[in-house]
């Protein structure tokens, strides 16, 4: 039943959106009045501004990053995010896991198009390395535009010689922005959060003229060998289930070890609504993962 009731709550706020080319004010109005709406009595997250590699960022959280850190990339089509929401997400994790977590706003489009955003991520993995922490002891964690930032992330790292992470979890992931996923049109209906022409919508705002095919746009279309291990997490319902599968593909092809869990009928952000029993079990799933990879460290 919570699952019907969520559906239907996402099919009438956030569906409707995707009719036609939203505007910019318009996306971020909608989804910040949800962000506040989902946090009514619940306390504010404490947390602390600090500045790594350049960029601020949200240290969620106790402890050293040297014990081991996670880098949180947000969700958000390239243009927006949900803060309330957003640390909650990453204090549950710093809770469970022990480790503190490092939420990354990076910048968003269209004020900052590509490549400002991932050059955030970026700088943040590597300023962190610099700074002192292993790189076997990072794990990136990135939902919708910000797994297509984890993605991206990974194969940059490994073109200029930095070190890979421990592993990444990435939820929901758009690794391929030309839209030839059989999912798009197969979940057109089904899917109650986005419709298909979001994707046009962030290759205007975000890509601009840089082609949609960029391996740093569109991940699937890189290359996939030598990274770290990748947790792929995505719903049956979602437009997206295809880009996963697809990637999942081409890493596991190309030697990369992957995992890949399908949720069944949840919508794009079911990973944040706490109340689903389906969020809980992959929040366990998730950590279980992170705990696995780093002990590979030890």
């Amino acid at each position: 039943m919570r699952k019907l009731l969520v559906n239907l709550a996402f099919r009438l706020w956030f569906k409707r959106l995707w009719r036609a080319m939203p505007s910019v004010s318009r996306v971020r109005a909608r989804f910040l009045l949800a962000d506040r709406a989902a946090s009514l009595g619940r306390r504010s997250v404490p947390f602390q501004r600090k500045e790594i590699g350049g960029v601020p960022v949200e240290w969620i959280g106790a402890g050293e990053a040297s014990g081991g850190v996670v880098i949180y990339l947000h969700g958000g089509g390239f243009v927006l995010r949900a803060p309330r929401t957003d640390r909650r997400f990453c204090r549950e994790m710093a809770a469970r896991s022990g480790l503190p977590v490092v939420l990354v706003p990076y910048r968003l489009a269209p004020e900052y198009p590509y490549p400002h955003g991932l050059n955030d991520c970026f700088n943040v993995y590597e300023g962190l390395i610099q700074a002192g922490a292993a790189p076997q002891r990072i794990v990136i964690v990135g939902h919708s535009a910000g797994a297509t930032h984890a993605l991206a992330l990974l194969m940059r790292a490994r073109q200029c010689g930095v070190p890979q992470p421990a592993a990444a979890v990435v939820l929901s992931a758009p690794t391929d922005m030309t839209a030839q996923s059989p999912s798009i049109a197969a979940n057109a209906r089904r899917d109650v959060m986005l419709g298909p022409n979001i994707w046009p919508w962030a290759q205007q705002l975000y890509a601009g003229a840089v082609p949609p095919e960029h391996p740093e746009l569109s991940p699937l279309f890189g290359e996939w060998s030598g990274l770290a291990p990748i947790s792929f997490h995505v719903s049956d319902a979602e437009l997206l289930l295809d880009d996963s599968r697809r990637a999942a593909e081409k890493a596991r092809a190309s030697g990369t070890e992957v995992r890949l869990s399908i949720w069944k009928g949840l919508p794009h952000n079911f990973y944040f609504l706490d109340f689903l029993p389906e969020s809980r079990e992959f929040m366990g799933q998730m950590l279980g993962f992170i705990a696995a990879m780093l002990a590979r460290a030890k």
